[in-house]
């Protein structure tokens, strides 16, 4: 009875409020609101929307959905045009060299013989046929020089607030330098094996496994492996992967070994240096002379500076906002364009000036280098000489090892304040004590199985560099000792070296000299696999040598000997004959003998 009494209620209830004044009415009895009561979902009740509200919100709903399909499919078209996004596509500009076939694929189409200072985009591709040679300069005045049979495609050349130029490599080689005093952005190059991601200031040689850094700005080129954590590649280090991708370690520091010196003398590399200027200028200036953009008038190029410093002048055009010298800003007078930098000269014979002028992006419109001949210095700075190697071989020797561990000992010259080990500074160091001492460890990381090479330097406390003394560590099983010596402890440091260029072109002095020696002298020998070794004799009158154009940075004046590596990992050697042009010099730069050799490489 009680019960249906409550039910009863609760619809009289109801029923009494289903027309009910809203909260406003107080002020507007005219105004009625309709309330629904539900008991099954809640206990209390409510008053619902105007009609009007909520089709408004509807409304407002639906089309915020319409413009997120709108922005999340418009938006990659756009971009792939370049509106919309932060920075402004740029052209790559393409160099064909005059040997050798170079083609392209344009938007998609069909291969086509490729023209010399074409304008590539992303998506479209360069291939280079076996003798064929061809350059990318990108808008930040980075180049890509392709090897014979290297296929490339471009994947980035964006420039603005994200600035980004990338590369695909498919198979081949290429040299890439990246100027030092280039603007920041992202380079990154990819491959079917490996990613690599490169600072500014940097030279390397690579290939879809391989990378040789000759320079590098910062900690080095990153390498990405998939599945791998990633690994630096600082300078003066190589890095292999093996053939069989499926064994390759977890840790990938295990293929990173020093550079071989001899990948100095690859030809390639050569050719693309002797190039790279060539390059460069012929791209920068839009006018044949350039003088209506930039003019350096001092110094001029070979000119001796007797003081501890150089002041760099010219003028630039209309259209040149900004002037950089060695990478540092010039001061430039909006009024007559004139511009003027002093730079402080380091040690050394020769010093290298870069002139770039720039636009309102920092773009390079024009580069100009000058070189300079360095004098005595005006604080009459002495020459410091080279530290010794006593432990645990002499400056030079080639010392092999199985132990962990291995101590470097020498004596120091007595003006040195400083001493480095590949341009580490020993912390310890006592420059009264004469002394130096240096730990290379397995276990530290300073030194890796396999060869090492360790080069000792002193500076004094005016921080001029001394000549360096060199000792190689091989690190792996075998007897315990000093495997080969050099008749120099002094390595020859990069202001020594010749300008090919400019040395006498005479008839040999003293012919039939020159030797070649070992393997390849036998008859009807074919090169194959990894290569050889190059190695001949010469007379103690030599002060050079060279090979293809190139002068061996590991020879040493006096030594009867010398060797060159030919190898398809370095370039020195391809498939199909090659030919060797073996020079020996003396003192004066003049030809003591020359000859030519040649063989057969057979992968």
């Amino acid at each position: 009875m009680k019960k249906g009494l409550r039910q009863v209620t609760r619809q009289f209830n109801a029923i009494r409020l289903f027309i009910s004044p809203c909260p406003s009415a107080a002020k507007s009895p005219t105004i009625f609101s309709f309330m629904l009561v539900n008991y099954r979902h809640r206990r209390g009740m409510y008053y619902p929307a105007p009609e009007k509200s909520v089709r408004l919100r509807r409304f407002i709903f639906w089309g915020i959905v319409l413009l997120l399909v709108l922005y999340f499919i418009v938006s990659p078209i756009l971009r792939v045009f370049g509106w919309g996004s932060s920075g402004q596509k740029l052209p790559v500009t393409l160099r064909v060299e005059d040997a050798g076939i170079v083609s392209v694929v344009l938007e998609g189409g069909k291969s086509q013989r490729a023209e010399d200072q074409m304008k590539l985009f992303p998506k479209e591709k360069v291939s280079t046929g076996p003798t064929g040679n061809a350059a990318l300069l990108f808008f930040d005045s980075s180049v890509a020089r392709l090897d014979g049979n290297t296929d490339t495609s471009i994947t980035e050349s964006v420039g603005g607030k994200s600035s980004s130029i990338g590369l695909a490599l498919d198979r081949g080689t290429l040299w890439l330098n990246i100027p030092a005093a280039s603007q920041a952005l992202h380079r990154n190059i990819t491959t079917p094996t490996l990613s690599y991601t490169f600072p500014s200031g940097s030279e390397v040689i690579l290939s879809p496994s391989s990378l040789l850094v000759f320079h590098a700005g910062g900690a080095g080129v990153t390498v990405s492996f998939k599945g791998h954590s990633d690994i630096t590649i600082g300078e003066g280090q190589q890095f292999v992967l093996p053939a069989d991708l499926k064994t390759v370690s977890n840790d990938l520091y295990s293929y990173r070994t020093p550079l071989d010196l001899s990948s100095l003398t690859s030809p390639f590399l050569l050719a693309s240096r002797e190039k790279e200027q060539t390059i460069t200028t012929s791209v920068l200036a839009p006018s044949s002379t350039g003088s209506d953009i930039l003019t350096v008038t001092q110094p001029t190029d070979g000119t001796k500076i007797s003081g501890d410093s150089v002041t760099v002048n010219g003028r630039v055009g209309s259209g040149v906002l900004a002037v950089n010298v060695n990478g540092h800003p010039a001061v430039l007078s909006n009024d007559t364009h004139a511009f003027t930098q002093e730079l402080s000269l380091p040690a050394g014979d020769t010093f290298a000036i870069t002139v770039q002028a720039l636009d309102s992006q920092g773009n390079a419109l024009m580069e100009i280098h000058r070189t300079v001949t360095r004098g005595a210095s005006a604080s009459g700075a002495t020459v410091i000489a080279a530290p010794t190697i006593t432990e645990p071989a002499k400056s030079g020797e080639t010392y092999r090892t199985a132990q962990t561990d291995v101590v470097l000992r020498g004596t120091s010259p007595s003006n040195a304040a400083t001493i480095y080990v590949n341009d580490y500074q020993l912390k310890l160091f006592d420059p009264s004590r004469g002394t130096w001492s240096y730990l290379a460890s397995l276990r530290l990381g300073n030194m890796q199985r396999g060869l090492n090479v360790f080069d000792v330097h002193a500076e004094d406390a005016a921080g001029n560099k001394s000549p360096s003394s060199r000792i190689t560590i091989l690190s792996g099983p075998g007897p315990e000792g000093v495997v080969s010596s050099a008749s120099s402890a002094t390595v020859s440091s990069p202001s020594s070296l010749l300008n090919p260029h400019t040395l006498p072109n005479n008839a040999p002095l003293t012919p039939g000299m020159l030797h070649i020696t070992g393997a390849p002298v036998l008859p009807d020998f074919i090169a194959t696999g990894t290569g050889f070794l190059l190695e001949g004799q010469t007379s103690a009158k030599t002060a050079s040598m060279w090979v293809n154009g190139y002068q061996l940075r590991l020879y040493t004046p006096g030594k009867t000997f010398w060797n060159y590596l030919a190898t398809p990992s370095l370039g020195t050697i391809k498939p199909g004959n090659n030919v060797y042009h073996i020079v020996a010099r003396d003192a004066q730069g003049n030809i003591l003998d020359l000859l030519d050799f040649s063989t057969t490489y057979r992968k």
